[in-house]
């Protein structure tokens, strides 16, 4: 009886576990357009309410645009001559940026999350494509539009840390000529009942349409006036076509069409896509049948076809998401190990193009070499190869003192519970003398320490749920 309830706790915990069993917004992509200095974010954000969660999975080379260039101490204001050697470091590094962040998109899509891409979007024609392959893969696309002055939008690119530069101008011109007036995406979603523009009119970022004063800091740290209640923003230049009263009505609709509310785009647990819907309740029921083991990717059905063919076989929501793989890819029925290769491999390329990915493949040490052989910046922020074997050597020995001391201190604890996922050596050391600590008596001391130190994202939620079979083992006496 107390194995049974064990087991029960701990599959709890392991379905709870798993991302697509708590996903709120399954297989919804937000695009966000609008010129350099538009206040995409905060509208997003302060305006729309469109939560931190779902902003998380950005699709954005901006992020790691600005953790990368620093690393090499390149200049985050872009130069565009391409015979600039700077402009040539700039291009590289930004390719590198480009292709962690289709990778990331491509798990992303694996696991049906939410999508949030935060783009100038000033070319429909080249973006359309991408939006066409996401709801391919069972997305809904909602599109927003925000828009500012042209003055403003320059002005504001030349504040910022990082900037667009010369080309700011020519963006904001292309936005206005193929997305406000000639209406790419409205034109573009006509007749598709999985893409919507969520905005029709244009959303004039320009006036604060709250009821206080808003202030901020400038460079020296002093309050700075931002805008006033119900008036245009301080930093706004240039002309527009719009009163605040009809920016309220525009948000309003917005905020409506956006809303969590019932037929809102980001309604909770709904799928409207049959190609995600058919996913989303074959994940959830393969969840349920692996007690876990299965169901938070895409990409499990193919491994339900070959390590639990039962579980296909008795489970029709199970089955549809095969199927519907089947279909999409255009394998046929996966009978054999030929047909399930031919078919993850046409889901992966599928998935890599949702994702904006290229074919082409760019890696740190071309980057390093442009930057030495022209003479820009510092490559010291990345290793040298050389330098990555010792680093894997040094792991390794971290490793292997950190088995021995965790077996010699705790000979009766599976190790295989605490083994670090991290490839750090520092890490492993740091857990090494965490061990050899006089205070870390017991694994309760030794979990607490990892805990603080924070280093206990190093296990895996299956690991995480093994260690509470653990405890709740020794609690209740069970050998």
């Amino acid at each position: 009886m107390k194995r049974t309830i064990i087991r029960e706790l701990v599959e709890k915990h392991l379905i709870q576990e798993i991302s697509i069993a708590k996903q709120q917004h399954p297989f919804k992509a937000i695009l966000m357009t609008g010129p350099a200095g538009a206040g995409k974010t905060f509208t997003a954000k302060n305006l729309l309410g469109i939560s931190d969660y779902i902003r998380k999975f950005s699709l954005n080379t901006d992020e790691i645009v600005e953790f990368l260039f620093p690393k090499f101490d390149v200049t985050l204001k872009f130069a565009h001559d391409k015979a600039d050697p700077l402009a040539q470091a700039q291009a590289q590094l930004r390719d590198i940026a480009k292709v962690g962040t289709y990778s990331k998109a491509a798990g992303f899509i694996n696991r049906g999350k939410p999508l949030f891409i935060d783009t100038t979007g000033e070319d429909p024609a080249a973006m359309t494509p991408v939006l066409d392959q996401l709801i391919d893969l069972g997305y809904d696309v909602g599109i927003i539009k925000v828009f500012v002055p042209e003055e403003t939008s320059t002005q504001r690119d030349i504040a910022r840390e990082r900037t667009v530069g010369a080309y700011t101008a020519k963006i904001w011109g292309d936005y206005e000529k193929n997305v406000i007036a000639a209406q790419g995406y409205d034109k573009y979603a006509e007749g598709k009942p999985h893409v919507k523009v969520l905005n029709p009119e244009p959303f004039w970022n320009v006036f604060n349409l709250g009821k206080k004063d808003v202030y901020g800091k400038d460079e020296e740290g002093n309050k700075k006036l931002i805008a006033k209640a119900r008036s245009k923003v301080e930093d706004v230049e240039g002309e527009f076509p719009v009163s605040i009263e009809e920016v309220d009505r525009v948000i309003a609709d917005l905020k409506k069409a956006v809303g969590m509310d019932s037929g809102g785009f980001l309604e909770p647990y709904t799928v409207p896509n049959p190609i995600g819907a058919s996913f989303y309740k074959g994940m959830l029921a393969l969840l349920q049948h692996t007690k876990g083991r299965y169901g938070q990717e895409i990409t499990d059905f193919y491994k339900a076809l070959v390590y639990a063919p039962d579980v296909v076989e008795r489970s029709p929501e199970v089955l549809k998401g095969v199927q519907t793989l089947e279909s999409i890819t255009g394998s046929g029925e996966i009978t054999d190990e030929e047909t399930l290769i031919k078919s993850l491999e046409k889901f992966k390329s599928l998935r890599h193009k949702a994702g904006r990915g290229k074919e082409k493949k760019f890696t740190v040490p071309l980057a390093r070499d442009i930057l030495k052989d022209k003479g820009v910046g510092s490559p010291d922020g990345l290793s040298s190869e050389p330098q990555r074997r010792k680093e894997r050597a040094a792991t390794k020995v971290a490793s292997k003192k950190f088995a021995q001391t965790f077996e010699k201190k705790f000979p009766k604890a599976p190790y295989t519970l605490y083994r670090p996922r991290s490839r750090s050596a520092k890490e492993t050391i740091q857990m090494t003398k965490i061990l050899a600590d006089p205070s870390v008596t017991d694994i309760d001391d030794f979990e607490k320490a990892l805990v603080d130190a924070k280093l206990w994202k190093k296990f895996t939620p299956h690991q995480l749920a093994e260690t509470i079979a653990k405890r709740l083992v020794e609690k209740l006496k069970i050998r």
